[in-house]
């Protein structure tokens, strides 16, 4: 054992060196009589035990043991001796981290053995208390999975930064950054791929922020950087594109080569918010922007950014009750044969007839019903209220002597859906319309995000005779090769070549190739958008099979649909 003894008293020194001196006591004993010179080497090795006098020359033994405890790495054991029996005093010390307090008119050698034992054992379990509550701490600040700062540490250091920046009157910025589409990878490769996922990009943002800069893991896919001491916002976007290109490179784990990309929204203080909470919210709401942008960027929060964001904020969660509240309604346009200009079908188009904000068109509202998961539901409701609707018109206007077909749109995450074509079966069954009479219609952007599941659905629909329409035609790369791919029966020009129509020949040219094109692989052809009387004549001309658009009618409620076609026929 090895002890230090500081004590200006050399007869109390010898004291108690003779009562450490018992035979089988292996002790080595150093003897300092200065209070600066004893601090200095206890500082400077290691002790197993400090034996330290309350009354020296220059300070007090509680002074000297107050700067001795001030590092928090010196944890020696220390036993105070007084010739005072003072209690109070006593408490003191022992406050202020001695393990014990000994009044040397009592020190003996057996007294002086149990006083270093009992000090050394009481070190132990302090000691052993101090790694407990830096284990806690630990828990407490540190995200498990990654290391990285927590939401706890995240939120504790961002309430401290910004009266900091006050004071100091400088900036600091707040990024909050989301992996894109992390949920598929834990869908299709598992969550402990997903963790190791989460680690390695951890490490990647670890490489691309400052030194000083708070980089935490909030949950989840959720990360946060705080930049401080701010001079310029455009180092916040430097940032931003530092992330961008260390996640570009692809991550290799457990052999599955995973590519990741990342939005971003940027706050700064004081700009855009001048506490805490409202600082998340901007960064929050740029992040929106971000992801609602395409992904895979970053954009700085803004006041009309914001007053968008709300009002999307508030149109989700109204459209979440909107089918039991029965707001959803279909609207019906008229597809006229480019022959005899009779009516051949009706396309179906939902509307929203809100309470207040009177009818809103489906491009308001259906992204919002896809991003929140509700466009398979609403989807479902749309057939059935259109084959109901069809079944009525069968019934009560010969409509079945006209031939009338049903038009739908699909959503890309109705492909999804194993269980999409037994609910169109028995809707079908249920209202007993007859497969040929139900044409569904895909956009190409809705066909680019195929699965083998949704090509397999496609197939069975087209082999029970439904009919597959290819919407929107010529305003994607892939036009062709989705063509190739599905089995359409029907495709539809896109609005914007008929309205381009002009004195020249040259669109009238590429119309008359799309058409060529079109029957040459067995195709219907619909021309959608047309408004005036030359865009029906070339439509006839080019012998296109269908024709539809705001000449013959728009999209009007069902009853007006009746009165206008149905009645008269």
């Amino acid at each position: 054992m090895n002890l230090l003894i500081i004590d200006d008293d050399i007869v109390d020194r010898m004291n108690t060196m003779r009562s450490l001196q018992k035979p089988g006591q292996a002790i080595n004993v150093t003897e300092i009589s200065s209070a600066e010179a004893g601090l200095a080497l206890a500082n400077q090795q290691p002790f197993d035990l400090l034996l330290l006098d309350y009354q020296l020359p220059t300070m007090t033994g509680l002074e000297l043991l107050i700067s001795l405890r001030s590092p928090p790495t010196n944890n020696t054991p220390v036993v105070m001796l007084s010739h005072t029996n003072d209690e109070e005093l006593a408490l003191k010390c022992i406050e202020h981290g001695a393990q014990d307090f000994i009044v040397k008119s009592e020190v003996t050698a057996s007294r002086l053995m149990r006083a270093i034992s009992h000090a050394r054992e009481r070190h132990k379990i302090e000691s052993e208390l101090r790694e407990s509550r830096e284990q806690l701490r630990y828990l407490a600040e540190v995200d498990s999975l990654t290391g990285l700062a927590n939401r706890h540490m995240f939120e504790r250091g961002l309430t401290r930064a910004l009266p900091l920046a006050e004071r100091q009157n400088s900036e600091l910025a707040l990024v909050m950054l989301d992996l894109d589409r992390f949920k598929d990878v834990n869908d299709t490769l598992g969550h402990g791929i997903g963790d190791a996922l989460l680690k390695e990009v951890a490490n990647r943002l670890t490489t691309a922020v400052r030194e000083g800069d708070l980089l935490c893991r909030l949950g989840g896919d959720e990360f946060a950087i705080l930049i401080h001491d701010l001079d310029n916002i455009e180092l916040a976007e430097r940032l931003t594109q530092r992330i961008l290109r260390v996640l570009k490179q692809p991550l290799v784990i457990e052999g599955y080569e995973i590519n990741i990309s990342a939005s971003m929204g940027i706050a700064s203080y004081p700009d855009c918010a001048t506490d805490a909470i409202q600082l998340m919210k901007c960064a929050d709401v740029a992040l929106y922007r971000s992801k609602d942008a395409g992904r895979n960027q970053s954009h700085f929060y803004s006041k009309a950014l914001h007053e968008k964001i709300q009002k999307r904020v508030e149109l989700e969660q109204e459209l979440r009750g909107a089918l039991g509240r029965d707001e959803l309604v279909l609207y019906y346009q008229a597809q006229i044969d480019i022959n005899s200009e009779a009516i051949t079908g009706a396309e179906a188009l939902i509307r929203w007839q809100h309470p207040t904000k009177g009818l809103i068109p489906p491009d308001k509202f259906i992204p919002i019903a896809e991003d929140i998961g509700l466009i398979v539901e609403i989807g479902d409701w749309v057939l059935e209220c259109a084959c109901r609707q069809l079944q009525k018109w069968r019934i009560e206007f010969n409509a079945t002597d006209l031939n009338l077909s049903l038009s739908l749109n699909l959503s890309a995450l109705q492909l999804g859906s194993h269980s999409f074509v037994e609910n169109v079966e028995s809707i079908m069954q249920k209202y007993n319309i007859p497969h040929q009479r139900l044409e569904l219609e895909l956009t190409e952007s809705a066909l680019s995000e195929n699965t083998d599941v949704s090509t397999q659905l496609l197939e069975d629909l087209s082999k029970r005779g439904i009919k597959l329409a290819m919407d929107d035609f010529g305003t994607g790369y892939s036009s062709l090769l989705q063509l190739k791919n599905y089995p359409f029966q029907v495709l539809k020009i896109d609005k914007s070549f008929i309205h381009s129509i002009s004195d020249n020949n040259s669109d009238e040219t590429y119309l008359h190739a799309i058409n060529a094109f079109a029957k040459t692989l067995g195709l219907q052809v619909v021309a959608e958008g047309v408004e005036t009387a030359k865009q029906k004549a070339l439509c006839q001309k080019l012998l296109f099979d269908r024709m539809q658009g705001y000449y013959f009618s728009r999209p009007v409620p069902a009853t007006e649909f009746e009165k206008t076609y149905l009645i008269s026929a």
